[in-house]
């Protein structure tokens, strides 16, 4: 599946530049026009920055804010699907921390699937959602200035999704993957051999490939 056909099918945004380091209320920019922008220049990068820089929060509130987003607890996925399949040709895209060790040309041209299993999600809290209400509905009316100007047509990450990463290789190349997997600190959690492929599974490793997000304009906690 293709990154069009997967956000029309899962209304959810594939990470082209994937890293634990993403968290729930990270700012996102343009994501319909392209690759999703996590920073831009003079801009705050978490929704709770921006309300920092406003002065609705304190950093000791801002840093709690920031935790209890970061620990939010991983549930099962409620997809239609336990399996996400994604198209070899923009697995590169993806840009995960361990898997982009591989080449490149390894991935699009050698996996014959790409797929993302035992589906996980980390959800925004209620009540985070609204408090994050609270303060954008105070500082549109005190820091209108501010909030049109920085954050208004910004997107915002509420959920975040992880899975079991899955590659398919016919046995001629498995051989090569294991190879390039050495450069890696992927483990393989299970190989399972096949007539005339093999596959390998690894863990998420707290890595998420896909997200949620919502128009700050329109948000509602």
């Amino acid at each position: 599946m293709e990154i069009r056909n997967f956000r029309k099918a899962y209304k959810l945004e594939l990470i082209p530049a994937s890293h634990a380091g993403i968290t729930l209320g990270d700012l996102i920019w343009d994501p319909v026009l392209g690759p999703p922008v996590f920073n831009r220049k003079n801009m705050p990068n978490t929704i709770f920055t921006a309300f920092l820089d406003a002065g609705k929060i304190n950093e000791e509130e801002w840093a709690a804010y920031q935790e209890e987003n970061r620990l939010s607890s991983l549930m099962d996925a409620q997809l239609a699907s336990r399996t996400v399949e994604v198209d070899a040709e923009i697995i590169r895209e993806l840009r995960h921390p361990e898997l982009g060790k591989i080449k490149g040309e390894f991935l699009s041209e050698k996996i014959s699937k790409f797929t993302f299993g035992n589906l996980m999600v980390r959800e925004m809290k209620n009540l985070v959602r609204v408090r994050i209400d609270h303060f954008l509905e105070g500082m549109k009316a005190e820091k209108w200035k501010q909030y049109d100007g920085s954050i208004r047509r910004v997107y915002m990450i509420t959920e975040l999704y992880y899975g079991t990463i899955r590659l398919i290789v016919e046995k001629q190349f498995s051989a090569e993957l294991e190879g390039l997997l050495k450069n890696t600190s992927l483990e393989a959690k299970a190989r399972t051999e096949k007539n005339h492929a093999v596959e390998y599974a690894f863990s998420h490793d707290n890595v998420p490939f896909a997200m949620r997000i919502e128009h700050i304009r329109t948000f509602n906690g």
